[in-house]
């Protein structure tokens, strides 16, 4: 999303933002709440889309129910709040959701890093629209 604009700017910025984005997605330890050999990434992908949902891009071809089967309110509560105020984002919130998954702090983290991931990336493709409407 956004490489063909950031590529007709910079070949070289676009490369390096697209694997970033790539990398993140695909970043797992195979693993949810101490189980192994887990595929997450229908979590992961739902996580990246709930973020952007959030940031007002929609895709044609995403299953959005996926995002209610897989992210119950406490969870899509923690991404909003994660999102669109990262600066009220209390340690109590961050301890507190998905305790019945159980997540380990690591697996937290890694939310958090797809989190912002995401995020960066719509800021990034409003910021080319922007760019390319002058």
């Amino acid at each position: 999303m956004g490489y063909p604009c950031c590529r007709n700017l910079d070949e070289v910025l676009a490369d390096i933002l697209n694997r970033k984005f790539e990398n993140i997605q695909e970043l797992t330890y195979h693993t949810m709440g101490g189980k192994e050999n887990i595929d997450t990434s229908k979590l992961r992908s739902s996580v990246w889309y709930y973020v952007h949902r959030l940031w007002g891009i929609y895709y044609y071809n995403v299953d959005y129910s996926m995002i209610q089967e897989l992210l119950p309110p406490g969870f899509r509560n923690y991404i909003f709040c994660t999102t669109c105020m990262p600066e009220q984002l209390k340690e109590d919130i961050f301890n507190n959701w998905e305790s019945k998954r159980g997540f380990t702090h690591s697996e937290k983290v890694h939310f958090c890093l797809i989190i912002m991931e995401a995020r960066f990336q719509a800021e990034y493709c409003f910021a080319l629209k922007a760019l390319s409407t002058y």
